[in-house]
């Protein structure tokens, strides 16, 4: 890291701070694009919170490969637009860095959801989820004005809104009459987008539209006539936006299907299958349904069958039946007292087609059989969210669950009390039943005596000490006996203890993993397993992977001097918020000080440099830019980051991380410098040069000379140019001229912003900004 900005250091000053260092570990944010297709290499950026230059990234599906390519790079604050008002007392996003890596995809990975993590000497993320799609993807153009082309369909589009009041545009021309579908993913990935989707013609009339306003994204279809141009325009049902906010669109020349029945079928068998869906039967905007012969294949590959239902208005958005080896039924027709009658074992495709409705089903049993009920929406992919509960013959409810933890599917163990005949009654609780698509699968089976296992996403093992982690069983049935728990994978110098057993009866065991003396800081891919004798074979599961990472801990902690003071400060200025520094024993390397990801009412473009305290300093400013459109009636925050590199045991230079332990308060009051330019809009022609009247207004204490400049990053940059104006403190008037690069200009409307800048004290910055739009001919 290097430092960018002059500072005022202030040696051995101060008290300091006593408690112990606070080791922020990193956060996981999002991909970009947040997928791609089976059999590609992918370019994508990974954004995260607090990350270092030392960050370690893994899938954790060990067939896919990520790997980092290029260091972090700086905290990244959105720019305007901004909100002001009610909307701006939100809880703002976190601020990430943003690092370049490469997605290497396998050609025979099957289409779906895949999860992430990174780590460092501080820590580790928890899981982030990317997309593995199909053929023709293509990436948003981003920073666009009119709507991008689209040449063909059905395609992928991988996009993201990344500032309030964005909104993506997409045109293409449909070729055929039929329906056209568009489905979104965001929330599916982990994205805070709910998403927004609008279909206008070439005139621009509204076709269609659909909002997520429930995280369960969008799935569109609208009725087109061949040879018709459609825009589709993506945004957040409340115009919100930010880097986190990526997406994927799919846009299929066909029906969109919602539903199956049955939704699961046995391999090698050809079932008689409902398809429900929009324009699945005549190819209208309506919702509907048809019937076909579904073939699943004798050898599954997983435990699920994509299948793409060909209708005579094109191929319709694929569906997921799953495997099974039940016997599959549907629910029927006329529910009276024998239909509703299961046998057990039996798996029933079922709707819920009254709004808050529920169903009921009868099954017999005997004493001491034990039943495994299961009532599945989220798996099936139904917007559902299903309870079940059982009862005797009396009315008596026996039992009842809602949700299993990480999905909003039921299930639930029985253990048949008496002889004799049992209602379950099943029901949604989402709110949104009441139409054929509204789907369920209830399975109804003899526990099988068995158990599974589970094990947390990550866990952080102190160096040169241990940490426990926390093994679950999940026992079914009667299966009572010990588990022996297995460890593969260990990263060097870690070491899981020997002959770890969850007891006979038990349901979890704490297996101590070991940083041993002397070893690196290091991070890795876990294994853990469990085997037990089961009716007389050893059986063994799968707890699934766990990111271990090795922590280091900073010799080091930061704190506001203030500890949560608030200073009333000009806008427009750069406050000079003193931070405290102590190191440990031993420790008194640099330190270098930055924005922290997580920020308290931190809003509207308030940011901080990445700055270096040198050894032996125990006091510092750290200089907080306050812009000069913030609001005056609310106080603001900020927060830093101490970064330094630290040897581990083998001498490997790692980063370690401390949060400030209070913030840095500060009141916006009125500016102090104000530039503005009576020329507000400009028409241009080739070649054209001009002139712009700017106009100074300051404060007395502002008495150094202020510079002129066109503003960094201005989307001008390479087309105009004008040499910086130094403006004397006694000069209220200056004329900046301003001359092409090129004869080729944009075209439409761009505006052009003219920064002034005094430096308070030789230091810390003062900024105001003006800007003028220019008006460029469009192109012939």
């Amino acid at each position: 890291m290097r430092p960018l900005f002059a500072v005022l250091l202030i040696a051995g000053i101060g008290l300091l701070p006593t408690n112990a260092p606070a080791q922020l570990a990193p956060g996981m944010g999002y991909m970009y694009p947040p997928g791609g297709a089976a059999g590609s290499t992918v370019e994508v950026v990974l954004g995260g919170y607090d990350w270092t230059p030392d960050m370690q990234v893994f899938a954790v599906d060990p067939r896919i490969t990520l790997e980092i390519i290029a260091p972090p790079g700086p905290v990244i604050v959105p720019e305007p637009p901004y909100w002001f008002g009610k909307k701006a007392r939100r809880g703002p996003f976190l601020l990430p860095r943003e690092t370049r890596a490469k997605l290497t995809l396998p050609p025979d990975f099957p289409p779906g959801i895949v999860h992430w993590q990174a780590a460092n000497a501080n820590g580790a993320t928890g899981r982030g989820r990317f997309v593995v799609g199909e053929k023709n993807e293509i990436l948003e153009i981003q920073n666009r004005k009119s709507p991008q082309e689209v040449s063909a369909v059905p395609v992928t589009i991988s996009g993201r809104i990344q500032n309030i009041e964005e909104v993506d545009r997409y045109r293409f021309h449909a070729e055929n009459t039929g329906p056209i579908t568009c489905r979104v993913a965001a929330q599916a990935i982990g994205s805070p987008l709910n998403a927004v989707v609008e279909v206008r013609d070439g005139d621009g009339r509204l076709i269609a539209d659909a909002a997520d306003t429930s995280g369960r994204d969008v799935l569109l279809t609208f009725a087109a006539i061949g040879g018709t141009e459609f825009t589709v325009s993506v945004f957040d049902v409340d115009f919100r936006g930010n880097r986190a906010f990526v997406y994927r669109m799919e846009i299929i020349p066909g029906p969109g299907i919602l539903a199956a029945i049955p939704s699961a079928g046995n391999p090698g068998e050809t079932k008689a299958v409902e398809f429900i869906g929009y324009g699945v039967a005549t190819g209208g905007a309506k919702l509907e349904s048809v019937k076909a012969d579904v073939t699943f294949p004798t050898e599954p590959t997983g435990e699920r069958f994509r299948y793409a239902l060909q209708t005579a208005w094109g191929t319709a958005s694929p569906f997921s039946f799953l495997f099974s080896n039940l016997p599959e039924r549907v629910e029927p027709t006329d529910l009276t007292i024998m239909n509703r009658q299961l046998p057990i074992p039996a798996a029933v495709t079922g709707t819920i087609e009254d709004r808050n409705g529920s169903d009921r089903y009868s099954v017999s049993g005997t004493k001491g059989d034990v039943w495994s009920i299961t009532c599945e929406s989220d798996r099936i992919g139904s917007p559902l969210d299903m309870s079940v509960s059982i009862f005797d013959a009396n009315g008596k409810q026996l039992g009842t669950i809602d949700d299993v933890p990480g999905t909003v599917d039921a299930r639930l163990e029985f253990k048949v009390p008496a002889d004799g005949d049992y209602e379950i009654l099943i029901g949604d609780k989402s709110g949104r039943s009441g139409n054929r698509a509204s789907t369920y699968r209830l399975v109804v089976k003899p526990t099988v005596v068995s158990f599974d296992l589970s094990v947390p996403e990550l866990l952080a093992i102190p160096s040169q000490a241990k940490a426990q982690l926390t093994v679950t069983a999940i026992r079914h049935g009667n299966f009572k006996d010990a588990i022996a728990i297995s460890v593969t994978g260990l990263p060097a110098g870690v070491e899981a203890a020997k002959g770890i057993v969850i007891p006979a009866g038990k349901k979890t065991i704490k297996l101590d993993l070991i940083s041993m003396t002397g070893s690196a800081i290091v991070v890795g891919m876990v294994n853990v397993s469990g085997s037990a004798t089961v009716d007389g074979k050893m059986v063994t599961r799968s707890a699934g992977r766990v990111l271990v990472a090795v922590t280091l801990k900073p010799p080091f902690s930061i704190d506001a001097e203030g500890k949560n003071d608030v200073t009333k400060w000009p806008r427009g200025s750069t406050f000079p918020g003193p931070v405290l520094i102590e190191r440990s024993e031993g420790f008194n390397g640099e330190i270098v000080l930055e924005m922290s990801s997580k920020q308290g009412r931190h809003r509207q473009g308030i940011r901080g440099p990445e700055m270096v305290v040198p050894p032996g300093v125990k006091r510092i400013l750290y200089p907080v830019f306050l812009p000069e459109w913030l609001e005056t009636t609310r106080t603001s925050r900020m927060v830093v980051n101490g970064v330094a590199k630290v040897a581990d045991a083998k001498g490997n230079l790692r980063y370690s991380v401390s949060r400030l332990k209070t913030r840095i308060g500060f009141l916006p009051g009125g500016a102090l410098l104000k530039v503005s330019t009576a020329l507000k809009e400009l028409e241009l022609q080739p070649g054209q040069s001009f002139d712009v009247p700017v106009t100074i207004s300051r404060s007395q204490e502002l008495t150094e000379s202020a510079r002129l400049e066109l503003k960094p990053g201005s989307e001008l940059e390479g087309t105009f140019q004008f040499d910086p104006v130094t403006v004397d403190a006694d000069q209220t008037e200056a004329i900046i001229r301003v001359t092409p690069l090129k004869d080729k200009l944009p075209t439409g409307e761009k505006k052009l912003t003219v920064r002034a800048t005094v430096l308070q004290r030789d230091k810390f910055p003062v900024i105001s900004e003006a800007s003028l739009l220019l008006v460029f001919p469009d192109k012939d």
